[in-house]
């Protein structure tokens, strides 16, 4: 089940949500689905509860005196649905009641606060709502059907406190979000907080891999330094070894020298731990080689 499919599964099984706001929750279903007038109220949906939840959202509005029809499509390889109010009586009544509810308009007084603007918002992302998987990308999206539902979807995610995106796709306005934190509390503000956890422990999961990668690229920086400075210091050594051999040097020097050509991806705390010394001990050591190899080389 896709993330877009188990979102809509939790606001239809909301019961409480469908009882108290059922008004609100219907009117956003209908108003948003592909055709809302009266020569044709239709949906499209690939996810059959929805269909069914459409004619159920439908029948409590209103009593028909005609048939709502459903059928099964195949878009693009996977099943799609239909559901259509066939009589114009049925479509009239609809109609009629919606705007009998709200004569003024959408706004959020006469949808009843946060709780009827949640639920409308609700029926809006069953009709036309998406969401990607958060483990791919943050992606929350409306694609309303008609410009002048978007301007009242726009309106009143807007009044919420919810500043989404817009855009054009093939001709459709398009309101988004790629905002994790927005997507989490769209999420739970109509009535999806599985949902919204799940974008939330995503987004964990993203954080800790990257803090993992930033560290592991952190520490292959780190032995890259090591392992560069070091082919450095035993250019030096055998520098010198060649030209008057290591018994020439001062025993901690010669010491320190044999230490790095036998270790020679230790860092300069490891070797100090064997010799007993610092790591400021045995980088100061290590310049004295250094310039006893560059005095060989100037001579040379």
């Amino acid at each position: 089940m896709s993330y877009t499919q188990r979102a809509k599964s939790e606001i239809m099984e909301n019961r409480s949500l469908r009882s108290r706001f059922k008004n609100q929750q219907g009117y956003g279903l209908l108003l948003f689905g592909r055709t809302y007038g009266p020569g044709s109220i239709t949906l499209a949906t690939q996810q059959q509860e929805v269909a069914r939840y459409y004619a159920a959202a439908i029948t409590r509005a209103v009593t028909l005196t005609g048939t709502i029809t459903t059928r099964e499509e195949a878009s693009g390889g996977q099943s799609a649905f239909q559901v259509r109010v066939d009589a114009p009586s049925d479509r009239r009544a609809l109609l009629n009641h919606y705007a009998m509810l709200y004569p003024e308009g959408i706004t959020y007084e006469l949808l009843g606060g946060d709780e009827g603007a949640a639920a409308f918002v609700g029926g809006a992302f069953l009709a036309c709502g998406s969401l990607a998987d958060p483990e791919k990308k943050y992606h929350l999206e409306f694609a309303p059907p008609r410009p002048e539902t978007a301007a009242v979807l726009t309106g009143i995610l807007g009044e919420v406190g919810f500043l989404p995106k817009t855009a054009q796709r093939r001709g459709r306005a398009i309101i988004y979000t790629h905002d994790s934190t927005q997507m989490e509390d769209l999420l739970t503000f109509i009535s999806c907080p599985l949902m919204s956890l799940d974008v939330m422990n995503a987004k964990i999961l993203k954080e800790r891999r990257n803090a993992a990668n930033r560290a592991a690229n952190c520490d292959n920086a780190n032995i890259d330094k090591v392992v560069g400075a070091a082919e450095g210091q035993i250019r030096d050594i055998r520098r010198l070894m060649g030209d008057q051999g290591l018994t020439a040097l001062p025993e901690e020097l010669r010491e320190l020298a044999a230490l790095r050509l036998e270790n020679p991806e230790a860092s300069l705390r490891e070797l100090g731990a064997r010799l007993g010394l610092s790591r400021s001990g045995v980088n100061h050591r290590l310049r004295r080689i250094a310039e006893l190899a560059g005095a060989i080389q100037k001579e040379k």
